[in-house]
């Protein structure tokens, strides 16, 4: 009978201590998911949420960021961004520059962090002419590989199927797959293979401590690996931002802005025609070949790209004369003073992607007569509604999808290649639905 209490009460103790064990870990767990999970969140803020006026303006400038742009890794430990962050860009989360708390994982370590190349504010090339690859837009791929724990690829930086920055909480000390026993103090404090891991998985090794960006063969490899006795090998846990985190809410933002100015734009007293007209928009235009590419406004061009300055047959049209200089009469030949469109910052990374279109009531025409559509012949957006009374419609292309495709002229000319159902052919009715592996135009209204 005591060798059986022995081993009851022995029995006992190891389910007890094998199931604190587990609460402990998930717990760890718990509060790494959390962190990351933080950070993702305000990275994807920060994307989106850019000054785009003041001394950034009318600025190309690798220190202006642009809706898009994620900030350099923390080199040094100090929660700030370290600029430039050339080549692969790795180092921890730049917690202070996200305006975000000192976040810890499960075993108190700050979290890591890296961006690929394309969506780094600095160093990058300025986008200087819409087709070029150094733009930051929709079609703007990312670039770093993510394998699963058994080797496969997730995500792949090769081909265009990569992410655009990975987070890590760190987790325990461990030794390393090559031999290295991680230390985190004195020299080895920023040294990230005293951080992250290695393991070499299906005759492939991958070091989470380094990548080569746009690179199938060199990203990252996601935790949870452990070797034949049960020891961790790799405990690094991964959170991965993909392109369409980015980009679906930059192409919010992107709307929001040219909404503001064709509104702003509508208000202003020499686009108002007679009363009750709202006012009148500037023609659309149908981007000419080049090189270089113009975007002029097309005359009784109603739907199409946005035009930039200066609005000349918007101009002519409605009675204005030196429409292409100081302008005397006429609609304006330029947005209004809080329009951010004349920004070339930020706005020549994504005309190529933008359209609109208004209702024929709103065109540039005779401003001595009222040419404002009732609510029976304006546009047609639906879903949501069927009702025709939309006085203009804004469209940002997402990514290529299904047979798109953008490379020459011809292909950059038909709005099949970036719009999707009935907005494909740029008439009334356009839809706004929700956003799938077959539609992912962003629409708003007005």
């Amino acid at each position: 009978m005591v060798v059986l209490v022995v081993v009851i009460v022995g029995s006992a103790g190891l389910l007890v201590s094998s199931i604190n064990r587990s609460w402990i870990q998930a717990e760890h767990d718990k509060k790494s998911f959390e962190a990351l999970a933080r950070a993702k969140e305000a990275l994807v803020g920060y994307a989106v949420a850019v000054n785009l006026t003041g001394a950034c303006a009318n600025t190309a400038s690798i220190t202006c960021r642009r809706p898009g742009d994620l900030p350099c890794p923390d080199s040094n430990n100090d929660g700030t961004a370290d600029t430039p962050c050339s080549g692969n860009a790795l180092g921890r989360l730049p917690w202070k520059t996200l305006g975000l708390p000192d976040l810890r994982d499960g075993s108190d370590e700050r979290l890591w962090y890296a961006v690929s190349a394309r969506f780094k504010n600095n160093p990058r090339t300025i986008c200087t002419n819409s087709v070029q690859t150094s733009c930051l837009n929709s079609d703007t791929p990312g670039s770093i590989t993510i394998r699963a724990n058994d080797g496969t690829i997730i995500n792949d930086g090769g081909n265009g199927t990569g992410v655009v920055a990975t987070l890590f909480a760190p987790g325990n000390v461990l030794q390393r797959q090559d031999g290295t026993q991680q230390v985190r103090s004195g020299l080895g404090i920023n040294t990230a293979g005293n951080y992250l891991d290695i393991a070499t998985v299906g005759g492939t090794t991958e070091d989470n401590a380094n990548f080569t960006d746009g690179s199938s063969t060199n990203g990252f490899i996601q935790g949870g690996l452990k070797d034949s006795d049960g020891n961790a090998i790799v405990n690094d846990q991964l959170l991965a931002i993909t392109q369409d985190n980015i980009m679906q809410v930059t192409q919010k933002r992107v709307a929001a802005e040219v909404k503001n100015c064709l509104v702003e734009y509508a208000a202003m007293p020499q686009n108002q025609g007679l009363p009750p007209n709202l006012g009148y928009y500037p023609w659309a235009t149908l981007r000419t070949a080049g090189p270089p590419v113009v975007y002029n406004d097309s005359d009784r061009r109603e739907f199409g790209r946005i035009p930039d300055l200066l609005f000349e047959e918007t101009c002519d049209d409605t009675g204005g004369s030196n429409c292409d200089a100081t302008q005397s009469g006429g609609m304006s030949n330029q947005w209004g003073p809080t329009c951010t469109l004349a920004n070339s910052n930020w706005w020549v990374n994504w005309k190529e992607l933008v359209f609109y279109g208004f209702a024929h009531g709103f065109r540039p025409h005779d401003l001595t007569h009222n040419h404002a559509c009732s609510n029976s012949a304006c546009l047609v957006v639906n879903p949501p509604s069927s009702a025709a009374d939309k006085s203009f419609v804004i469209i940002v292309a997402g990514k290529q999808i299904g047979t798109q495709v953008r490379s020459s002229n011809t292909d950059k000319s038909n709005f099949a290649n970036y719009l999707e159902g009935q907005n494909s052919d740029g008439l009334t009715p356009f839809e706004k639905s929700p956003l799938s592996a077959t539609f992912n135009d962003w629409v708003v209204f007005y």
